[in-house]
């Protein structure tokens, strides 16, 4: 409970900030993006989903704003939108995040990035769930292998993509 409790209090905290920052800066500033998703991804730890993927979509409209839609930035505020998304149970749209963020990281950091292989292991999941085993193990081992280059078999990372990789058979 202590965790919940760290957690809540965090949240607490980052709100402060966002609000001092936007009284500083203006609602719309490029510069609370970052923030925004920081607390948007603790709301999603906590469970408060709504709340959460609200954050997250401001988060995506203002580094949009700064940097333009196929951004790195951008496609990691696509990928947090997809897992809560995927949480709520709505697989189509948790589908199109993951491969919106898929598309941008591999066109802007290459196939072997490991933004690709976060991108590659969650839309894993997303298929896992709809059904598509087949195409669930193929994005699996993209990220597996590119993990394994980039971190080695060693990575916790790694380690994670190659126990959701065995589960699949």
């Amino acid at each position: 409970m202590s965790g919940m409790n760290d957690l809540r209090t965090r949240r607490q905290e980052m709100e402060q900030i966002v609000e001092a920052r936007q009284r500083e800066l203006g609602p719309d500033h490029p510069a609370l993006a970052d923030d925004l998703r920081d607390l948007g991804r603790l709301a999603h730890e906590l469970g408060d989903f709504t709340d959460a993927e609200a954050l997250l979509r401001r988060a995506f409209a203002l580094h949009a704003m700064a940097f333009g839609e196929q951004h790195p930035e951008t496609a990691t505020d696509l990928n947090h939108i997809g897992l809560i998304l995927h949480d709520l149970g709505d697989l189509d749209a948790a589908h199109n995040m993951f491969e919106r963020a898929l598309a941008i990281d591999e066109a802007t950091q290459g196939s072997e990035h490991p933004s690709v292989g976060r991108d590659a292991n969650n839309l894993a999941g997303v298929l896992r769930d709809m059904g598509d085993g087949f195409s669930a193990r193929e994005a699996l081992d993209w990220a597996l292998s590119i993990y394994m280059n980039a971190y080695g078999s060693e990575h916790p990372t790694t380690k994670s993509v190659a126990r959701n990789r065995s589960l699949l058979g």
